[in-house]
């Protein structure tokens, strides 16, 4: 097997205090698995997609890495089209109704969300509130539809607000869910980040988790764990999404990987102190 150089673009947002933790095990697991098969990781922080197009094509243009690790797909994005034209390989983390990649390493974002709904149920909640991400995403999309379908068929109402990922973006649609005449008992927020936000604008209102509003984050980090109270979340599996990663890379530059598509596990909804049930 020959030595070859993955890419991966990092935007800074990964690198947020709220978020710093999963990417982290992300990448950790990337480099474990790329340095035990004889290869390294390039990763080039940037500043939104535009930042991220580019350091893309110069790399495809200038052939400074032989595989490119590609996440968040935006509905008619460019990157795919820029590797394939410049004959680059990359590997896709993204959602198993995603394709065309020369190996990917995927996750069910609808059944994840389904499953989370229904253990948010199951608990007794019936006014669920989502706080999605940015509507580009192609993964938020798919969590979107995921969420209406849910709500549709379980006769629930449709407490959705679209974020940007970012913690402002949290707690102003926490706000804008909390002034409805009923309001949601719990909060799903599609990534970290906001949770922290929409917890913080919480306590500004006077409210207290999770005696008058449950949270639940998508996504795990260090941010999560020390919050007041612990937030609930997710059990994504980061270092093992970072290991298959790797692996699929690592298959690529192989000439080995044949269309590989490795699916993760549905996440497990991880309990702790700002999820509690409703008493009828």
């Amino acid at each position: 097997m020959r030595t070859g150089l993955i890419g991966m673009p990092a935007p800074r947002t990964m690198w947020s205090v709220g978020s710093e933790q999963f990417h982290t095990l992300v990448l950790r697991g990337l480099e474990e698995a790329a340095i035990a098969a004889g290869h390294s990781v390039l990763t080039e922080v940037v500043d939104g997609p535009g930042a991220e197009l580019a350091v893309v094509r110069a790399w495809a243009a200038e052939r400074r890495v032989d595989v490119v690790v590609l996440k968040d797909l935006r509905r008619d994005d460019p990157r795919p089209a820029v590797l394939r034209t410049a004959g680059v390989p990359f590997v896709l983390a993204g959602d198993v109704r995603q394709s065309g990649a020369d190996a990917a390493v995927l996750h069910d974002n609808s059944g994840a969300m389904w499953k989370l709904l229904g253990d948010l149920l199951a608990l007794g909640h019936r006014r669920i509130g989502h706080i999605e991400g940015p509507a580009g995403l192609l993964h938020s999309y798919w969590r979107r539809e995921a969420y209406d379908a849910f709500v549709v068929e379980h006769r629930l109402p449709s407490l959705r607000v679209e974020g940007d990922y970012g913690a402002a973006s949290g707690a102003r649609a926490t706000g804008a869910l909390l002034e409805r005449d009923e309001p949601p008992t719990v909060l799903v927020f599609d990534n970290d980040a906001m949770a922290i936000g929409g917890i913080e604008r919480v306590r500004q209102l006077g409210l207290a988790v999770p005696r008058d509003i449950s949270v639940v984050s998508w996504d795990d980090s260090l941010a999560c764990q020390v919050s007041e109270p612990p937030l609930a979340v997710l059990g994504h599996r980061a270092h093992q999404l970072g290991m298959d990663l790797g692996r699929a890379a690592s298959a690529v530059l192989a000439g080995a990987a044949d269309g590989m598509r490795l699916v993760q596990e549905l996440p497990v909804l991880t309990r702790r102190g700002s999820l509690a049930g409703v008493v009828p």
